[in-house]
């Protein structure tokens, strides 16, 4: 086996390359959470260090937990991948993913494996995010392997994907049984970064986390500072550099930038996502011992959020709208962060109020803003009808600002009705644009 990159080698591919160690060397700088490494902070920031034992090679995240637990993630980036036993990128990649599995320690740390590609509509990122999760929570490689072919729980794109990789691992010469696929798969992770679209909420994530990074007078040079980033970014990848936040803060300031103090996010995501889960933990999915997966109304949901940002869920009581927000909000919690509000579980007063209960500094466009920039983020409102007068000045905060923050998605239930005495649909979709 070999590990050739299967990156773009053209000026497009290093550039978008180029965007994506970026967004990790901004994620250095501010102290936030890597994307793909959830509950960690960054030590240390490598480019192209396959010599090194790290196939997927073109940026190598190390970074630490709460504890002091050594974490690693492996990144190749391409601007384009197709998922299918044809591809020869694909089977290049899934290549590395197996070289990368030979090393002693790999499955006996944090050890995470990642393709970075662009852009693609969320109904066609569900099914590769789907089975991912599935790798992650379900506890035998027997359990994973039943779902992913199962008719019902599964679909067609699931058990091409599967079939595909498990293809991939054989032809490179590698273990390719239900246990292996299982827990590699496990191990890897579809990074999608927009930077090649128009108008792309990734780029204006990143503008925004720039603002933040920097002194407030110096706050109109975020975009100077991205481009600044960028280039250091292509430049480590030309000379297989690498940055911890002294080296990188050191390159900032010799080039004229003035940055401001850390914001402390991380306190802020952990009450949010214990917040989220309580919320959850409140609402019901099953009937009996059954378990309701409404795979095909989360298909809908997901094609509805590729035509705007703010989606409501209509219906009658009783109806099993809170259950499709609890699932959807459940499987978009593994790949990015999520905000939950529902009645007598919000923090009331707006969001002063609440900021001062997450002993947060920043604003909450900034808060958002961090969210949003490890892989997307979605803020949940359950019972929009059902709030009382200061649970609502927080939703009506929290929502306005996620209308502002590009690609910060919202998706809220309400009963049939509300806001239209002549909704006459027992369930539907309300899609709004912004």
């Amino acid at each position: 086996m070999t590990a050739n990159s299967p990156a773009s080698s053209g000026p497009a591919g290093t550039y978008f390359e180029g965007q994506v160690g970026a967004h990790y060397l901004l994620t250095l700088l501010i102290g936030a959470e890597p994307r793909g490494l959830r509950g960690t902070k960054i030590e240390r920031v490598e480019f192209q260090r396959a010599s090194e034992g790290y196939p997927l090679d073109d940026i190598v995240i190390h970074a630490c937990d709460g504890d002091g637990n050594a974490a690693v993630l492996e990144i190749q980036a391409t601007r384009k991948l197709s998922f299918t036993k044809l591809n020869q990128k694909f089977r290049n990649i899934v290549e590395q993913v197996a070289l990368a599995s030979q090393r002693p320690d790999f499955f006996n740390r944090c050890h995470k494996l990642a393709v970075a590609v662009g852009r693609a509509p969320l109904n066609i990122q569900g099914p590769y995010q789907d089975v991912l999760v599935w790798a992650q929570e379900l506890s035998s490689a027997d359990t994973f392997t039943d779902r992913s072919k199962r008719k019902g729980s599964s679909n067609e794109n699931i058990r091409r994907f599967v079939d595909a990789f498990t293809k991939h691992l054989a032809e490179a010469g590698a273990a390719h049984d239900d246990v292996m696929v299982w827990k590699l798969l496990s191990r890897f992770q579809i990074l999608y970064f927009d930077f090649t679209a128009q108008e792309s909420a990734h780029e204006a994530w990143q503008l925004e986390r720039a603002t933040h990074a920097l002194h407030p007078d110096d706050a109109k040079r975020a975009k100077a500072l991205w481009q600044s980033l960028v280039k250091l970014a292509i430049e480590a990848a030309a000379s297989a550099g690498q940055f911890d936040r002294d080296e990188l803060v050191t390159r900032i300031r010799n080039d004229g930038f003035r940055l401001a103090g850390e914001l402390q996010f991380a306190s802020a995501r952990c009450a949010l996502a214990e917040d989220a889960r309580h919320a959850l933990e409140d609402i019901s999915d099953h009937v009996g011992n059954v378990r309701l997966m409404r795979r095909e109304l989360l298909a809908t949901v997901r094609r509805a959020f590729d035509q705007g940002r703010y989606v409501e869920l209509h219906g009658e009581p009783g109806v099993g709208k809170s259950g499709l927000l609890k699932r959807l909000a459940e499987e978009l919690s593994t790949q990015s962060h999520i905000i939950v509000l529902s009645p007598d579980r919000v923090r009331a007063g707006g969001w002063g109020k609440m900021r001062t209960a997450l002993g947060f500094q920043g604003t909450a466009r900034a808060l958002l803003a961090d969210l949003g920039s490890s892989g997307g983020a979605t803020l949940f409102v359950d019972g929009l009808d059902s709030f009382s007068e200061d649970e609502r000045l927080t939703v009506a905060d929290l929502v306005c600002e996620a209308a502002e923050t590009p690609g910060f998605l919202v998706i809220a239930t309400t009963r049939r009705g509300f806001g239209n005495e002549d909704e006459e649909l027992e369930w539907s979709l309300l899609v709004h644009s912004s």
